[in-house]
């Protein structure tokens, strides 16, 4: 790992996920001869020496930290005194135990045909700490799109409104920044159709637009990026929260990030002019009853979602003339 030989995060894996506690319980697994699940890798099938981690990550990256002096043992329940020890300071006895431990590797050659390593990391992974839909799309929706999703997700602003900070808050390992742009880019498109299953509409606009175009990927990405900016600019650090709330709600962040994209790019930057009147607009439907149902309660039901995004883009329009 240290030399580059092994890529810990192909653009197939998941975010870093583990926690001191359940590397420290690895290191421990070792110690005390607990069978450890093996590591697969892929041959690099344009540099030779070099592997992708298909399943193993987490258990890598735990083993680099340690040797590496970066984790210190904590929680441990079988060997309690080393609690607090990193691999420099561990007795030399333990020291010495620990590095002839084994790890089995199995790797799949190069002949090995791409969606086979798809396949074996989506199974090996089901049945080990479950993915959530995110990371399942993140496999199995691989192609440009998904890489315009997770670049675009690194959006500032959308991950300070949504507490997105990486490497290690819960939302970022969940990949809650992507989900996020995906949900934009997916309910922007069907909000008027959309059936009421969020899950199942955000898998199929990954599986129709999963090989996008060269232009289409520039329109998403242009729209992403006029509604998020325009959101910054009207609503600064309110985007997509309720008064008195200080959370990110999906269906403020759906209201008004479609009803700018409904508005249309030429009209967009009259709506950061009319900063004070988009305000008071928002203003008056937080004390609309049927808008706050709309936007907090069973938000994924179809009529609910059509409402407060064409409530929140009409008020929009309004502020403009």
């Amino acid at each position: 790992m240290q030399s580059g030989a092994i890529d810990v995060s192909p653009k197939f894996q998941r975010r870093d996920r583990w926690m001191a506690d359940k590397q420290s319980l690895l290191i421990e697994s070792f110690l005390v001869n607990i069978p450890v699940p093996p590591v697969y890798l892929a041959e690099d099938e344009g540099r030779i020496g070099h592997y992708a981690v298909i399943d193993g990550k987490q258990r890598l990256t735990a083993i680099d930290a340690f040797f590496a002096d970066k984790l210190v043992l904590r929680n441990l329940t079988r060997l309690e005194s080393l609690n607090g020890v990193k691999y420099s300071t561990m007795p030399a006895g333990v020291r010495n135990s620990l590095g002839m431990k084994n790890l089995r590797v199995t790797t799949l050659l190069r002949q090995s045909d791409e969606s086979l390593k798809h396949e074996v990391f989506l199974r090996l992974n089901t049945g080990g700490e479950v993915l959530n839909a995110q990371e399942i799309r993140n496999v199995a929706y691989r192609g440009p799109l998904n890489d315009l999703i997770y670049t675009l997700a690194e959006n500032p602003f959308l991950r300070k409104q949504f507490k997105v900070v990486p490497p290690s808050s819960p939302a970022y390992r969940r990949m809650t920044d992507a989900e996020f742009v995906l949900r934009f880019f997916s309910m922007a498109d069907r909000w008027r159709r959309f059936t009421g299953d969020i899950r199942l509409t955000l898998d199929d606009y990954m599986a129709d637009k999963r090989d996008a175009t060269g232009a289409e990927l520039d329109h998403l990405a242009q729209l992403f990026a006029n509604s998020i900016t325009v959101s910054e600019a009207i609503w600064g650090s309110d985007a997509f929260k309720w008064p008195g709330r200080d959370q990110a709600l999906a269906g403020l962040f759906d209201a008004q990030m479609i009803a700018i994209a409904e508005v249309g790019v030429q009209r967009q930057s009259e709506l950061i002019g009319a900063a004070r009147e988009v305000r008071a607009s928002m203003d008056r439907l937080f004390h609309d009853p049927e808008f706050e149902e709309a936007v907090r309660q069973a938000t994924n039901t179809p009529a609910r979602l059509r409402y407060r995004v064409e409530k929140l883009r009409d008020a929009l329009l309004a502020s403009l003339s």
